[in-house]
């Protein structure tokens, strides 16, 4: 490697380093705050660096929060997409909802953004986070749908279709909303509680909601 290549790579690790501070920094500011009541000023005291240093690397306080907020979503949705990976019936539902939680429970300050900040859409990111955020929804309609079909296979048969169109993308925003709320209630009202307890609570209402259709008519 050349002197100049060696000094170019030092000087990319330190801005990456420096990106992550203020990125780390903008979670913890924001979660006090809100976005909205989030200063650069404070990001930048908060990540001991200067704010001349935070419009280096951010063009803005958007821009910041763009970038946590995709990072942030983006992380879950890799996290679905592994534990769903290969499990059907009720422990695909089961694994998304326990991976969901302990995300949450691992990232509290950022779990309280992402919460306040999925179903907004008037923020300037919420283009940016549309796919995630659609590929998110899909990931908790399959899990819902997974449990549905197992169940009434158990009862002697699978209308597939029936269930596609009782579980559709509005039940997988209602689960997605119902493990945000239960796991933010968990982290700040209910701490002594378990994984497995909330999970159990939160499965409980998923269950009696993936009801096969035919038994609603009955």
């Amino acid at each position: 490697m050349t002197r100049q290549a060696a000094t170019s790579a030092r000087t990319g690790g330190r801005g990456a380093r420096t990106r992550e501070r203020i990125v780390e920094a903008a979670v913890e500011v924001a979660a006090r705050r809100g976005i909205t009541g989030a200063s650069m000023d404070e990001i930048a005291e908060v990540a001991q660096v200067a704010k001349g240093s935070l419009y280096y690397n951010f063009a803005s306080k958007d821009a910041i929060f763009e970038e946590v907020l995709q990072a942030g979503f983006q992380r879950l949705d890799d996290a679905l997409g592994a534990a769903g990976d290969g499990v059907s019936g009720r422990a695909r539902l089961r694994a998304v909802t326990e991976t969901t939680l302990r995300v949450l429970h691992d990232n509290p300050d950022l779990a309280r953004i992402m919460a306040a900040e999925v179903f907004r859409t008037d923020r300037p990111w919420g283009q940016v986070l549309a796919p995630v955020r659609t590929s998110l929804i899909v990931r908790y309609r399959d899990a819902l749908r997974s449990a549905a079909l197992e169940i009434s296979a158990e009862e002697g048969g699978a209308d597939v279709a029936a269930i596609e169109a009782h579980v559709g993308e509005l039940a997988g925003a209602g689960l997605f909303g119902a493990i945000a709320v239960a796991g933010l209630d968990w982290l700040l009202f209910h701490p002594d509680n378990t994984l497995a307890e909330v999970s159990g609570q939160i499965l409980m209402l998923a269950h009696l909601g993936v009801v096969p259709p035919t038994r609603h008519a009955a």
